[in-house]
């Protein structure tokens, strides 16, 4: 026994020893990246999906995860929606034409054009038979609610630029240069390749471009899933035993950042079928197999773990890393967004109008804002600084109609919320409080792109909520009540506008589930006179925020009063 022990004992040791030193990687020993810390959060069913090979996080409905299984056949070319703890929410079946590629081995989000898509990769190839007869299908991404939808797929064919037949796993997406990089399985020197996405490539056969060979092929190789975060900042790319982590250096292409030596993530531990990895934004990542059954979903968080387990960053450690953007006010009255622990700064303006730029921000105490472009950074009184992006995008009206329209989460063109669609809240907001981290994080605000039309009928979920209501950035009347039964507003406008829906509540979630439109002005529960004052409001800039005085009060321009 006592033998055994000290054997046992020594292997412990050795792993501990190999665990703690970088790979080698073209002939250099690479960093330990020691920022994450890994948990497991779910668990993917053999039921839900058997051999999960890829996964992707929503950017139409945060929160959730797109994953796709090994074997796409008949009835089984489809992706599902699950949370993260692996419960499933809604599938998505995919007609795919006239590709009908079976061997999907990876899946991405990302935005083009405004709007959020998937892109699926029919990429593998174990035979080496297809030679230039891969895909990436494509479709925008539906609001996830529950139940299963069909959608029809476009696709990208392409080849490589060796005219060869390649055995690939990893399809990735940069929002910033609209960009795929896609990494090859191969079993020696593993090799990047780019492609453009286009929505008009036709039926013709793309050939992807190489970018760079990666590692020395003795300790990284075989690729099997990658993904790149939502604000282009860092590139993640593993295989069964490692998963290797690039960072983007200021505005430099994706391409040049590969060719420099990676970060290894020291808190991985090898998953034997490990073919899954999905950023949900800058400090998360998730991770699962592709294995015929129940498979744990992993979790790895930047910087730590919340006391409440494993969420994202608290405030204060978003302040010792100096993301410390607490609320930007863009010219159009729109207030800017950041999802949780990203660094894309997101806004919305009306298509057909000059797009607004940053009127005033609000950083954390002895920070400073420098902007150049559509570049920010925010450096903190420490010295530590942070590089965000802004991405402000046209929005196109709904068509008008005098039917009521219920919504099912399907308007997501057209209605901007940072909480997406819920089937329970519907379009939702939370709560307003004085934590303007909830307020850049646009949860407490939905805004609606409407067609000139003079009353506007908006109906609550079943509950009424306390809500403040502005057109194009300025306040219809002072706070009220959002009915069940619907409220009905005097908008009296002549062209299309913006209209928000701010919370004005204390506690509690809400949300709003249909809208009616009329050219006829009609009664309406908000006084329309109040618009008419408009003359008698001043607006002045103090210490970087726009400040609205109406009636000896100030506001902020989201119509929070100053005290």
């Amino acid at each position: 026994m006592t033998r055994l022990s000290v054997a046992l004992l020594g292997l412990m040791m050795s792993a501990t020893t190999l665990a703690a030193t970088g790979i080698n990687y073209d002939g250099t020993t690479l960093e330990l990246n020691n920022d994450f810390t890994r948990s497991e959060c779910g668990t993917m069913g053999k039921n839900t999906m058997p051999e999960t090979s890829g996964m992707a996080c929503s950017r139409q409905t945060p929160g959730y995860i797109w994953a796709h299984g090994d074997e796409n056949l008949d009835d089984d070319r489809k992706i599902v929606a699950i949370e993260p703890s692996g419960t499933l929410a809604m599938t998505v079946k995919i007609n795919t034409g006239s590709s009908e590629r079976d061997d999907w081995e990876d899946i991405a989000t990302g935005i083009y054009g405004g709007k959020n898509y998937i892109f699926v990769g029919a990429i593998g190839d174990n035979d080496l038979a297809y030679k230039d007869a891969y895909y990436i299908y494509f479709f925008e991404e539906p609001a996830i609610t529950s139940g299963t939808k069909t959608v029809d797929a476009n696709y990208i064919r392409f080849g490589y630029p060796d005219n060869k037949a390649h055995n690939t796993e990893t399809l990735m997406y940069d929002n910033l240069e609209q960009m795929f990089y896609i990494a090859d399985k191969a079993d020696g020197v593993c090799h990047l390749y780019r492609l453009p996405f286009r929505t008009d490539y036709g039926t013709g056969v793309q050939t992807l471009t190489e970018v760079c060979a990666l590692g020395n092929g003795s300790k990284f190789n075989l690729c099997t899933g990658g993904d790149i975060t939502p604000d282009g900042r860092w590139m993640a790319i593993k295989n069964k035993p490692y998963i290797l982590l690039w960072e983007r250096q200021g505005d430099e292409s994706l391409s040049e950042t590969a060719k420099r030596r990676p970060q290894q993530i020291a808190a991985y531990q090898e998953e034997k079928q490990g073919e899954s990895l999905a950023w949900e934004n800058s400090s998360t990542f998730y991770t699962t197999s592709d294995q015929k059954k129940d498979m744990p979903i992993y979790k790895f968080t930047r910087g730590g773990t919340t006391p409440g387990g494993g969420d994202d960053p608290t405030p204060s450690d978003i302040d010792s890393t100096a993301k410390a953007v607490n609320e930007v006010i863009l010219s159009n009255g729109y207030s800017a967004f950041i999802n949780s622990g990203e660094t894309i700064i997101r806004g919305w303006y009306l298509e057909g109008t000059e797009a607004p730029e940053v009127a005033s921000y609000l950083i954390s105490e002895g920070a400073t804002w420098t902007q150049n472009g559509n570049q920010v950074t925010v450096t903190a009184a420490k010295g530590m600084s942070d590089t965000y992006t802004l991405l402000i995008q046209p929005v196109t009206p709904v068509a008008f109609t005098t039917e009521e329209m219920v919504f099912d989460g399907s308007e997501g063109s057209w209605i901007k919320s940072a909480y997406g669609w819920d089937s329970t809240k519907k379009w939702r907001f939370s709560k307003t409080d004085d934590d303007h981290s909830r307020e850049i994080a646009g949860k407490t605000h939905v805004e609606l792109f409407l067609p000139a039309c003079d009353t506007v009928v908006l109906k609550s979920m079943s509950t009424e909520r306390k809500v403040r209501f502005y057109i194009n950035g300025e306040a219809l009347g002072s706070e009220t009540k959002l009915l069940a039964s619907g409220n009905t507003l005097a908008v009296n406008q002549s062209l299309p506008f913006m209209l928000t829906i701010a919370s004005a509540q204390s506690s509690g979630d809400g949300g709003i589930a249909a809208l009616r439109m009329a050219r006829k002005a009609g009664s309406t529960s908000i006084d329309p006179t109040t618009n008419d004052k408009r003359q008698t409001t001043n607006k002045f800039l103090r210490n970087g925020m726009i400040l609205i005085q109406r009636n000896g009060k100030e506001y902020t321009a989201t119509g929070q009063e100053v005290k």
